[in-house]
């Protein structure tokens, strides 16, 4: 008996995780730049649970073209947790595992995917070149007490190293309504990264000035963008899961200052059905 179990444990597991790659596969090309974005896809979705866990869906997003632009397009994005407890997670947020658990922290290292940008995205961008995808790697960390929780990440990119670090610092009030049905969270958050970040997201190089036009503009390392976030997640039954979800920022310090940058104020809003097993 109990090596049958371990059997379909073991197909559950594996199943899960081909789940998770053909979920994640198609959609990378729809990953969104911030980190605040793909945590924002992520939260809530999976409720605690002591062994495996999976919520699988997407959504429909109305976000900025890139960084800085006064223009917006729909997309579709991943609405995707899959959990092993409190030791494992997989979503657009990332591949973590929990390394340290004391005291309400929990901590360890991530995987992670950062999407480019395209000099076609917006004519804005024409003469500055395309910024390649990158795998990132990193660390996470969190600390939850009562319904507050401090979340913080930073993370380094790896297939594309010039691409430099970024990173991400939370809060998140959390309240759940009706019946434990309806959690509603929100807080504000903020985004930095080093030279390198700031360089290749929000500078001008001489040679890019000279291809498109733009002045020469090199942003040095620090705080890129403030906002605030908020996600409603709907169980309207045992397996099907609502979500709604919002982000509003304003970039700040060098970033605001690019010539790259059209409007400081930007706005990302989406809705999505996602399936829980």
């Amino acid at each position: 008996m109990s090596s049958h179990r371990r059997i379909l444990r073991t197909l559950r597991a594996r199943t899960i995780l081909l789940l998770a790659v053909s979920v994640l596969a198609p959609t990378l090309g729809w990953a969104q730049q911030s980190l605040a974005d793909q945590a924002l896809q992520q939260q809530g979705l999976a409720p605690g649970s002591a062994g495996w866990g999976a919520t699988v869906g997407a959504g429909l997003a109305a976000v900025p073209r890139y960084p800085g632009a006064s223009r917006e397009r729909a997309r579709l994005v991943p609405l995707l947790s899959i959990n092993y407890g409190n030791r494992l997670f997989v979503g657009p947020f990332g591949i973590g595992v929990t390394a340290l658990r004391w005291r309400g922290v929990r901590a360890g290292p991530v995987l992670g995917f950062e999407h480019g940008r395209s000099a076609s995205d917006d004519p804005r961008l024409a003469g500055l070149g395309d910024i390649s995808t990158s795998i990132t790697g990193g660390l996470f960390a969190r600390y939850v007490q009562g319904p507050f929780e401090i979340a913080a990440t930073a993370r380094q990119a790896l297939s594309h190293s010039t691409n430099g670090l970024s990173g991400l610092l939370q809060l998140n009030a959390r309240h759940v309504f009706a019946g434990a049905r309806t959690l509603v969270a929100i807080g504000p958050d903020l985004e930095f990264g080093n030279g390198d970040f700031q360089r290749t997201w929000f500078g001008i190089s001489p040679a890019q000035s000279a291809a498109s036009g733009l002045p020469v503009y090199s942003p040095h390392a620090g705080i890129n963008r403030v906002g605030l976030h908020a996600d409603v997640t709907y169980r309207a039954s045992t397996h099907v899961v609502w979500r709604l979800f919002a982000r509003i920022s304003d970039l700040t310090a060098d970033a605001a200052q690019s010539p790259v940058v059209e409007r400081r104020s930007q706005v990302l809003v989406g809705a999505g059905l996602a399936y829980h097993f």
